[in-house]
């Protein structure tokens, strides 16, 4: 391609190189092309702009209400808005709601909708559409897993513990474009939820036309950026921009089509041949990390993330129900090994629940900081206190997702050492994604992967984990202090006193170990050259409204 005056200053050549002799053993079979890409700072023709993107898995629901895993949140908010929204940093902004005031007390809001705002029909969005859905959303018949995070909202838990009817909810549709919400109590970072799916509106003609297949395409109405299309059964789906979104003049994809890809070295291979634009996390096998980086550059995206990986327990059966054996599996684990040498370091080892906060001080167990030496001492006596030895072993199945050869490595890891250093006998079990979470739903699985990505920027999106009555406490902690100690938070309007508040919640995690605690995430993306608008932020959110394509072309060397 030759390239004449001024032209020249807004072209950039970027070429991808690397020999197969570079590649780990991890990514053996993936013979890396090579690439020459040269990309414009100008957008290409609307006919390209067309995002092929990976998703983790099969979504397992579009009804905003419902949608409690990565998979399908990450496509709900391409197709929905709520009052906020986040920017491409990630940074809270206006969404539906072009403006908002608070009560000095802080328990009373007053949202100003958008008059432009509108149904991918052409139907306006009005203050109704979210009384609808936050009403539907703790309405015990729709069996929301997240109707507790509307909690804060006045009647909100009685109307989920049945106790009053939804109608009686403290959000009030004062005229089409002003909906007020009434609080509790002050919640300093009520704002930061609403971007959330539970809190996003409903079209309700088509849920009352349609009932459950209204996520269908042809039925799904949304107000977001995007509408969806088309969705195969186990394959992908095809997003499609929404002309009457009322910013629609400043998206610049006009589709987006969704590739479920569960295996991350799949979707490596499935990058590196072409097929899709953009990879998001996990997007490659930790092992592959320093080839990618040696052969990508500035493909390969990494960031802090939000996030806290973990193993559950059924905390309130046997044999998990004794706190010996609890603290003596979470002490044996050696988390530099795990990480250093499983995950590449691409993960901070995790001792306790809540992930790195600006402001926040998390509360390091004390074995923490032990020699592993003394650690194993310590556990070893926990586990025998529990009624176990090498003659008497635990025996039970670890739980975790069909994610490809790195995370059984990772799982199999742990279960030596618990083997190695206690003589646990642990059977790997693993699942579909939409299958294991069913079974950790049913409380079919004693000892489980799980993981929680914070959905806003407070401690306690984690914290109410194991709080009695949310409907995902799956392994049915139940500790009165604990409970106090976050309730007396939640209403502490100062922040310093209300993180403190939340340290000793931790502190009290520690001390009864409920769960394991692994790592925390950091997010590791494979970014095309060509795919702009893609920006690093803690809640590793990449909403397709902001990306575009550039101009460009690609020539295989």
């Amino acid at each position: 391609m030759r390239v004449r005056g001024p032209q020249l200053r807004s072209l950039v050549v970027m070429i991808a190189t690397a020999l197969l002799s570079a590649c780990s053993s991890a990514a053996g079979d993936h013979a890396v092309p090579v690439y020459r890409y040269v990309v414009s700072d100008r957008p290409a023709p609307e006919s390209q702009q067309v995002l092929r993107q990976r998703l983790v898995m099969t979504p397992r629901s579009l009804d905003p209400s419902l949608a409690t895993d990565v998979p399908s949140i990450d496509v709900v908010e391409d197709l929905f808005e709520g009052l906020v929204t986040l920017a491409a940093n990630g940074r809270l902004v206006p969404g539906v709601a072009k403006s908002w005031q608070i009560s000095d007390h802080g328990t009373k809001y007053l949202f100003r909708l958008r008059a432009a705002a509108r149904w991918s029909n052409g139907k306006p969005v009005t203050a109704g559409d979210f009384v609808y859905a936050w009403r539907r959303e703790v309405n015990p018949d729709t069996a929301a897993e997240d109707a507790q995070s509307l909690a804060r909202i006045v009647n909100a838990q009685a109307i989920i513990e049945g106790k009053k009817p939804p109608d009686t909810l403290g959000v009030t549709a004062l005229g089409p474009h002003t909906l007020e919400v009434r609080l509790v109590h002050r919640t300093p970072y009520f704002l930061s939820m609403l971007y959330n799916a539970y809190y996003m509106p409903l079209y309700p003609p088509a849920i009352r036309r349609w009932g459950m297949a209204w996520t269908r395409p042809g039925h799904l109405v949304s107000d977001g950026a995007f509408y969806l299309t088309d969705w195969v059964i186990n394959g992908h789906l095809t997003l499609k921009k929404n002309p009457y979104y009322w910013d629609a003049a400043r998206v610049r994809l006009r589709e987006v089509i969704d590739y479920p890809i569960p295996s991350s070295s799949s979707a490596l291979a499935r990058y590196l041949a072409g097929d899709v634009d953009l990879v998001d996390t996990p997007a490659f096998p930790p092992s592959d990390v320093a080839w990618l980086r040696r052969a990508l550059g500035a493909q390969v995206q990494v960031a802090p993330m939000y996030a806290t990986g973990y193993l559950g327990m059924l905390v309130h059966e046997k044999p998990f129900d004794n706190r010996d054996l609890r603290l003596a599996l979470v002490m044996t684990l050696d988390r530099r090994v795990l990480d250093g040498k499983l995950l590449q370091g691409m993960d901070m080892p995790a001792h306790s629940l809540f992930p790195p906060l600006p402001g926040f001080t998390r509360q390091s167990p004390a074995w923490a900081h032990w020699p592993m030496a003394r650690r194993l001492a310590v556990a070893r006596r926990l586990y025998h206190a529990a009624g176990y030895s090498r003659a008497h072993p635990l025996r039970v199945k670890l739980l975790y997702a069909t994610q490809g050869v790195h995370t059984r490595n990772y799982m199999e890891a742990v279960a030596t050492m618990w083997h190695q250093a206690l003589g646990a006998d642990i059977v790997l079990w693993q699942e579909q994604w939409k299958v294991m979470l069913q079974d950790i739903q049913y409380k079919n699985a004693k000892l489980y992967w799980s993981a929680w990505v914070g959905n806003y920027p407070s401690p306690y999106t984690f914290a109410h984990q194991f709080v009695k009555g949310f409907v995902m406490n799956y392994g049915g902690y139940d500790n009165p202090a604990y409970q106090a100690v976050v309730r007396a938070a939640v209403d502490q309007p100062n922040r310093a006193r209300r993180y403190a508040l939340y340290g000793e919640a931790d502190a009290i995690l520690n001390r009864d170990a409920p769960f394991i605690p692994l790592y925390f995430y950091d997010s590791n993306q494979l970014v095309k050259p060509y795919v702009a608008g893609v920006e690093p932020n803690v809640m590793d959110l990449h909403l397709a409204r902001y990306i575009w394509i550039r101009a460009h072309a690609v020539q295989r060397q």
